[in-house]
């Protein structure tokens, strides 16, 4: 058990991986169809309850409004939501807390705006404590939450069958398992489809460095989630045409010594490498291909590792990683100023949080409450599931307010714009890829559609919803 609750912990930062980003806009009557890449701007301030290029997030109750109780979870004053998070694991006290903080931040900034349309929003945050998300959900469903909002966990695939049972609806901040990203009733501000990928980083790679595509290595934790991950990056590698010299699964909680894996890709020849698992992990990686005198050509990673934490344990080390984006960069404070989304997160996360977590998941989280709260304040007075579902189904380009590039909520589908972060001198440096969007680089050859079977989602179990899709059709009959 304990060796599985070690596994668990690091599977949600390699989770992170799977991630994109997501974004759009909207008005006070309808949800946000349209929205572009964020850029910087010298606009004035938002007015309570705007966010970015969001107008109308959250506010009061439309002029001549009757507030009645509409639906499971919503009265005439309040919408009682959850999110879900893991900082009560034993093993690693306050994981993904950010997914907590940025659930704080945005309902207390959304509640002094006037709320959802006048009612405010009653937050429960369910700790799933890593192994125990199915007696979370449960609980979601016995007290009557509204949906779920904004929140993940690394076994969420333990309770979408509770969770599909009872109607309960998700604009999940990430999802981990093949069986909740591709769930009945879920929607990602940031999609995670287990048969597409985003390859814009590839490309990059491909056209830079063409030589080293003929030596590629391939390292990823030993857990089933990194595992899906790694076999999904080599069908791609496959169709690239490059070629695999070295391909192995490391312990997801560490090894002893990583000397004998750098050994291994020194004697492999590997000039490449594609990584799958953790920031902190990969610098150990790279400290132990410094210490035999071996330089890599580039190191390919995915968003997760956009954390300082590459930086303060790698050093000179992780100088050539590569790290895939769709995030404007927040880690900076300068930089996060010259974007407008970017500046207002990380203020409403200081003003309502002080001491929260400024983190990928958190902003991909609160792009999730953003993209939540604009489709139920789009239904007005009259807020029910199958309202605010219907005004997600619309939503084809969503970029959080200008916080990511855009994403195609409503088609489960990643967006084809990324950005390009490499870590040069010491610090995360974006990557001149000709961007034709802001900072990101907009193009449909970097999404690419995945042939292998990498995992089903939970299905509703009534049979209505095969035919109607709507919240009111899903649970049991």
């Amino acid at each position: 058990m304990r060796n599985r609750r070690s596994q668990a912990m690091f599977v949600v930062t390699v989770v992170v991986v799977m991630l994109a980003a997501a974004c759009g806009r909207s008005s006070s009557n309808t949800a946000a169809t349209t929205g572009g890449a964020p850029s910087p701007s010298t606009a004035a301030p938002a007015s309570p309850g705007s966010f970015g290029d969001l107008k109308g997030v959250c506010g009061p109750a439309p002029s001549g409004a009757k507030l009645a109780a509409s639906d499971t979870g919503v009265t005439a004053t309040s919408i009682q939501v959850s999110a879900f998070s893991d900082p009560g694991y034993s093993g690693r006290p306050g994981l993904d807390q950010e997914l907590f903080d940025s659930a704080d931040a945005f309902t207390k900034w959304c509640n002094n705006a006037g709320g959802i349309s006048g009612r405010k929003i009653i937050l429960k945050k369910r700790d799933a404590k890593v192994l125990e998300f199915q007696q979370r959900v449960i609980e979601a469903c016995d007290q009557h939450d509204f949906m779920m909002v904004g929140g993940g966990a690394v076994f969420d695939n333990t309770g979408q069958t509770n969770r599909l049972a009872c109607g309960l609806p998700t604009v999940a901040g990430f999802t981990v398992n093949a069986s909740a990203s591709a769930a009945d009733l879920t929607y990602e501000a940031v999609p995670n489809p287990t048969n597409k990928l985003s390859i814009g980083q590839l490309r990059y790679l491909n056209d830079h460095f063409p030589a080293a595509t003929k030596k590629i290595g391939v390292l990823a934790g030993s857990v089933p989630v990194t595992i899906s991950v790694a076999n999904r990056d080599k069908e791609a590698l496959k169709d690239l045409g490059w070629k695999v010299v070295y391909n192995a699964q490391y312990n997801s909680v560490g090894e002893p010594t990583w000397r004998p894996y750098a050994e291994a890709i020194k004697n492999a020849g590997v000039k490449g490498l594609i990584w799958v698992g953790d920031p902190g992990i990969l610098a150990s990686v790279m400290k132990a291909l410094s210490d035999i005198g071996y330089k890599l050509d580039f190191v390919s990673a995915d968003p997760n590792h956009y954390d300082s934490l590459l930086l303060t344990n790698g050093g000179s080390s992780v100088d050539g990683t590569y790290i895939r984006g769709v995030f404007y960069p927040f880690l900076d404070e300068a930089e996060a100023k010259k974007n407008p989304a970017t500046e207002q997160y990380r203020a409403i996360v200081k003003q309502y949080v002080p001491k929260g977590k400024i983190a990928y998941l958190g902003v991909q989280g609160f792009s999730a409450w953003l993209l939540w709260a604009q489709a139920a304040t789009a239904c007005g007075a009259d807020v029910t599931r199958d309202c605010v579902w219907q005004q997600l189904s619309h939503v084809t380009t969503w970029t959080g307010g200008g916080l990511h590039a855009p994403q195609n909520v409503a088609a489960h589908a990643p967006g084809d714009c990324y950005s390009l972060e490499q870590v040069r001198n010491g610090k995360f440096v974006l990557t001149d890829i000709n961007a034709n969007q802001g900072i990101y680089r907009c193009d449909p050859s970097s999404v690419v559609s995945l042939k292998g079977n990498y995992g089903q989602g939970e299905k509703c179990p009534n049979p209505k919803y095969a035919t109607d899709p709507k919240p009111s059709n899903c649970a049991k009959p």
